[in-house]
């Protein structure tokens, strides 16, 4: 009996796919370019086949370099999950077109899965034994990207030599000319703020007081003054931060400028945004009409270099012990640290002790949430003192202290379990006789016991039962996973705890065993005492109520 097939089609389609069929006199529309007219090219073929349409997958606006594409990732672990068995393509180029990923996808990973290759109009099939074309035809496809690349570059190289401009959006100040593109004119609001911002730089303002106080007015950051201008809506506003100034304040574009080509992509293929070296940018001077004059540009170049040879004296800081571990309960943003000290006797300025408190709040200027200030000494006594319990409960009795973390999370219903189990095994048998009927159907239609109609019609009832069933049973499987997952983690957290039975401090190595990241309240004050909600997520198994 013939195998049957559930295929999968894919469909791609990149921005330069759409431009060129789109260009006239230059290449001719092709019709079967479309994602639509793709699949609909795939079906046809799929059903003349007798084979099984299980799913379709698209993406539309990805280039074939990029193989992190949304549709491409589902089928690869559909693929992977025998959910489908054959993928079919309109042509190799629709894979992808990077020659050593392709190879890899057809030569290594497709056959391991039992996933048969079929690309429709380079007639390549893996079944089949005369690919020789195919490794040829993939080297083709790499070679038109790069060229395709090279191309481009070679465009916005020579513009960027003359002086044009060409990245996607202007420095925040300044439009697009509505006669040329390529050339910035000053945007009256934003100039404005920027005047701001430089003159309270020279008046020895620092970063964080720069962007506290724009925030107070109210003016909107430059990613929300760019949606507002183009009639988006602002769903999350951003506010300005110190980070802002710093890069605001070391623009040449603001004094007529223009330094180009500063950054880069690793290759062709990887698209990862890589800072070049200086001697590759490009710098023109008095391209455009200036913000900012000379004078108040070259004294907060003084300030700059003063506040950096300031910074060289300072000893180094020494990293904190629970840097990227600590959390701002209420906004979600991490904590910063701050180191404590005062003069010895001697008039050395000697470390003593660290507190921390909320980034964001810190760095918009106090514009946004609140300190949530703790001091280190403060966190360590709370978590030893957490950590003794646990090592206490464990030592007493660990099989009660985990039963009743079970209790805790919902885990400790066997019972449930063993229904979960029965249901997967009773779906597993269903799928496996789904999976016969339509063998039989297929070798039905085959012999002419069934027309083509009645064929169709009852695939299309079995199929959907079919999908049916696999998600009831992928549903069951993933809650069993889930709870022996946790059971397991369980374990593994009593064994990391009894590791630290006789720990009396803490150590950097100690907090990355042992914790996750912890959660940092505001303080509050009731009948005089300081209060403060500190939540401890342990590795494994996150926040206990012991």
């Amino acid at each position: 009996m013939a195998k049957l097939y559930k295929v999968g089609i894919y469909s791609r389609l990149s921005v330069d796919d759409t431009n060129n069929s789109q260009k006239k006199n230059c290449i001719p529309t092709d019709e079967s370019t479309s994602i639509e007219n793709q699949r609909m090219l795939l079906s046809k073929f799929c059903m003349l086949n007798g084979w099984i349409e299980t799913k379709t997958y698209a993406d539309d606006g990805y280039s074939g370099g990029n193989f992190n594409r949304p549709g491409f990732k589902q089928m690869i672990e559909d693929a992977k999950a025998g959910i489908i068995n054959l993928i079919l393509v309109k042509d190799l180029s629709r894979l992808g077109r990077d020659y050593i990923e392709v190879g890899r996808y057809t030569d290594i990973l497709f056959p391991s899965w039992g996933c048969r290759f079929v690309s429709l109009l380079d007639e390549i099939d893996t079944n089949k034994d005369d690919n020789d074309m195919m490794h040829f035809r993939s080297l083709m496809n790499d070679y038109h990207l790069k060229d395709l690349s090279d191309k481009i570059k070679a465009v916005f190289y020579t513009k960027a030599k003359n002086g044009r401009f060409m990245t996607g959006r202007p420095p925040y100040g300044y439009i697009r000319c509505d006669t040329d593109k390529h050339q910035l004119i000053i945007e009256e609001y934003a100039a404005s703020v920027i005047q701001q911002i430089f003159d309270m730089r020279t008046e020895g303002a620092g970063y964080v007081k720069i962007a506290g106080a724009l925030n107070a007015q109210g003016i909107l950051s430059p990613s929300n003054y760019w949606k507002d201008r183009q009639g988006k809506h602002i769903e999350k506003s951003t506010l300005w931060m110190s980070a802002s100034i710093r890069d605001i304040l070391r623009c040449e574009a603001y004094i007529g400028h223009m330094v180009i080509r500063t950054e880069g992509t690793l290759s062709y293929k990887n698209k990862t945004q890589i800072k070049r070296p200086k001697s590759e940018w490009i710098r023109h001077e008095n391209v455009h009409e200036p913000i900012i004059d000379l004078y108040t540009w070259n004294k907060v170049r003084e300030i700059d270099i003063a506040a950096s040879e300031k910074a060289k004296d300072r000893r180094k800081p020494q990293p904190s012990l629970f840097v990227k571990k600590l959390i701002c309960m209420d906004c979600g943003s991490s904590m910063t640290s701050h180191p404590l000290s005062r003069k010895n006797k001697e008039g050395v300025r000697v470390r003593t002790g660290t507190h921390y408190f909320c980034y964001r709040h810190s760095m918009t200027g106090q514009a946004v949430c609140s300190w949530h200030h703790i001091s280190e000494s403060v966190l360590k006594t709370v978590i030893i003192g957490e950590l003794q319990s646990h090592v206490q409960a464990i030592t007493l009795d660990e099989v009660a202290l985990l039963e009743k973390l079970k209790k805790q999370m919902n885990l400790d219903d066997s019972e449930q379990q063993n229904l979960l189990r029965q249901e997967a095994k009773k779906l597993t048998h269903r799928l496996s006789e789904l999976t016969q009927i339509t063998a039989d159907l297929y070798e039905d239609k085959v012999t002419g016991k069934i027309s083509e109609v009645t064929f169709t019609a009852l695939m299309n009832k079995n199929e959907k039962e079919r999908q049916t069933r696999q998600a009831q049973h992928d549903e069951a499987q993933n809650h069993l996973s889930e709870i022996q997952a946790k059971v397991l983690s369980m374990t593994k957290w009593a064994e990391v705890i009894k590791r630290h039975i006789h720990l009396t401090d803490l150590c950097r190595a100690d907090v990355e065993e042992l914790i996750y990241h912890i959660e940092i309240g505001e303080s509050e004050y009731s009948s005089g005492a300081r209060q403060q909600e500190i939540k401890i997520y342990w590795r494994f198994i996150g926040c206990l109520n012991t």
